[in-house]
């Protein structure tokens, strides 16, 4: 099974209109988004829910209503931008499109930085599902979510061909709220967006290398070209909880 597998909800995504746009405004009105839930006046405290891998997973937790109908966002699966593309991807992948995830960083959230993120690629677009009215206004953006320009995100391997090439400071790229940022930062997006499925932003496994250790850069080189495949063991350490966990739990 995939991440994007829609599982028992299949016949449902199927009945949604094939559109990009009118399926990232249904995901957005299924999830919000943790770190952003105080703009829509909702209270969280490390919702269980941001841990969820599979789509079929994030369906089950948005409830038994219509897909298409929009939950207020106290009732909507807290998660992140991980989960908003991934959910994203599934639906569109249902009605056809040719949709992947990708892994990076986003030039949109603060200033002069690049910040850890996830987007969805289809058609040759980068597509911001996690972005709303809401959030676009609160960001001041200067153009469509629904086509991120490709200055504005880099995908992992990208943001490290510019690292290695001594065109951006490695300093710049991470997770602002944890303080975490770097070349191993970099070098995880790199993987992540690599692998062959979707983990989550704080899944970590061999080879992938923790804050502040040595990397390995001939072979996230590799990588970054698609010399060297990714494949995601059995369990992964989930950084956020501190333990090992199986990648595909019932």
């Amino acid at each position: 099974m995939t991440m994007t597998d829609p599982g028992r909800h299949a016949a449902a995504v199927k009945a949604l209109p094939p559109d990009v746009a009118a399926i990232v405004r249904t995901v957005q009105g299924l999830l919000i988004h943790e770190g952003w839930a105080g703009s829509y006046g909702v209270e969280l405290d490390d919702p269980p829910t941001v841990h969820l891998r599979r789509a079929e997973q994030l369906l089950d937790a948005a409830g038994d209503r219509p897909l298409s109908e929009a939950r207020e966002p106290g009732d909507r699966v807290p998660t992140m931008c991980r989960s908003f593309t991934v959910l994203t991807v599934a639906m569109l992948r249902a009605h056809g499109f040719d949709a992947r995830s990708r892994a990076g960083f986003g030039a949109y959230f603060t200033p002069g930085r690049y910040d850890d993120h996830w987007v969805v690629e289809v058609g040759g677009r980068l597509v911001d599902a996690q972005i709303d009215a809401v959030q676009a206004e609160a960001l001041k953006l200067d153009f469509d979510p629904l086509d991120v320009p490709r200055d504005k995100f880099l995908p992992g391997p990208d943001a490290w061909r510019l690292v290695r090439a001594g065109r951006a400071d490695p300093e710049l790229f991470g997770h602002p709220p944890a303080n975490m940022a770097g070349e191993w930062f970099v070098a995880g997006n790199v993987i992540r967006d690599r692998a062959d499925v979707e983990v989550l932003p704080w899944d970590s496994w061999d080879p992938m290398p923790g804050p502040g250790e040595a990397v390995d850069r001939d072979l996230i080189d590799r990588i970054a070209a698609g010399d060297e495949a990714v494949k995601v063991p059995g369990e992964v350490f989930n950084e956020r909880r501190g333990r090992m966990e199986p990648l595909v739990s019932p």
